[in-house]
């Protein structure tokens, strides 16, 4: 029985202390939801009075703004008035300087004498002379003038073609191109041919030009010959540069010669190990990778 009474005790004072730690939980809950909402509603205290502060100093700034602008305004009415009053006393002064220009135009008419009139004249005279002997002189000078530009544009012109004969004479030139084309024989004389398909061989002999102005030296004498369809015949697996277009360009024959500012005599033979197409063909001649001169025939 004592046990049982002692079991009953110890339950409710088990129960009385879940009670009591739950009341304790519930009410440290509470004070801390408190002090959360007090400082919750502190913080926005604080943000309204920074709001409502912040709005008085912009009302404040709008005020001061309107007065400044209805000051402005009002200083702009005043310089407007005063405008006004400035254009009507110089409308009045500008009459006023009329009125004794008039006056004085008036007085001086009156004042000049007759005498002084008549020595007017005759220095107005004196100056006309003058003036009529100073254009005469204008136009003489004009009609010089204009034959001084007549002799100077037909200087420029001489110029113009000396400047063109000196660059070309600083060039050297292929002369007397001639092409001569072979058909071989077995133990006998090659024939000259015209036919293309029974070409075997072809010629060409031309002259250089002796010319003091070009500078003496080694000279590469490039030959292309170039058939109908446009193609170099033989060409070369090796390129010059054509000065003219920067063009690289390949080359049936190639030779190098010293010259000596002497007229050179060249040959070249071109051997033809397929047949050739009917047409007309062209020999170009590049010194130097200038433009030398060329020569065209034709093969049936």
């Amino acid at each position: 029985m004592e046990n049982y009474k002692e079991k009953r005790l110890e339950r409710k004072f088990k129960t009385q202390q879940t009670t009591s730690i739950v009341l304790a939980v519930i009410l440290l809950l509470s004070i801390i939801g408190n002090i959360f909402l007090f400082i919750r509603n502190s913080r926005i205290s604080n943000e309204k009075e920074d709001i409502a502060l912040e709005k008085r100093m912009i009302i404040e700034d709008k005020l001061a703004v309107e007065e400044t602008n209805a000051q402005l305004q009002s200083e702009i009415t005043t310089l407007k008035e005063r405008i006004n009053l400035l254009e009507e006393d110089v409308a009045f002064l500008e009459l006023e300087i009329q009125t004794r220009e008039a006056r004085i135009a008036r007085l001086s008419r009156q004042v000049f004498e007759k005498d002084e009139l008549r020595q007017q004249i005759a220095e107005l005279e004196e100056v006309e002379d003058e003036y009529k002997k100073i254009k005469e002189e204008k136009q003489k000078l004009v009609t010089e003038l204009e034959s001084l530009k007549e002799q100077l544009s037909r200087q420029e012109e001489e110029y113009e073609s000396l400047a063109g004969k000196v660059e070309e004479a600083t060039y050297l030139h292929a002369y007397s191109i001639c092409v001569h084309n072979f058909r071989d024989r077995w133990l006998c004389r090659p024939v000259a041919m015209d036919v293309a398909r029974r070409v075997d061989r072809t010629t060409v002999s031309f002259e250089i030009n002796a010319n003091i102005f070009v500078e003496p030296g080694e000279k590469n004498v490039y030959l292309l010959m170039i058939g109908p369809d446009e193609n170099i015949i033989n060409p070369s697996t090796e390129t010059f540069t054509i000065e003219e277009t920067g063009v690289s360009s390949n080359y049936t024959r190639h030779t190098t010669i010293q010259y000596e500012n002497q007229s050179v005599a060249l040959n070249f033979t071109v051997e033809h190990d397929v047949n050739l197409d009917s047409g007309t063909y062209l020999m170009q001649v590049y010194i130097d990778g200038e433009d030398s001169g060329n020569k065209k025939f034709t093969l049936e």
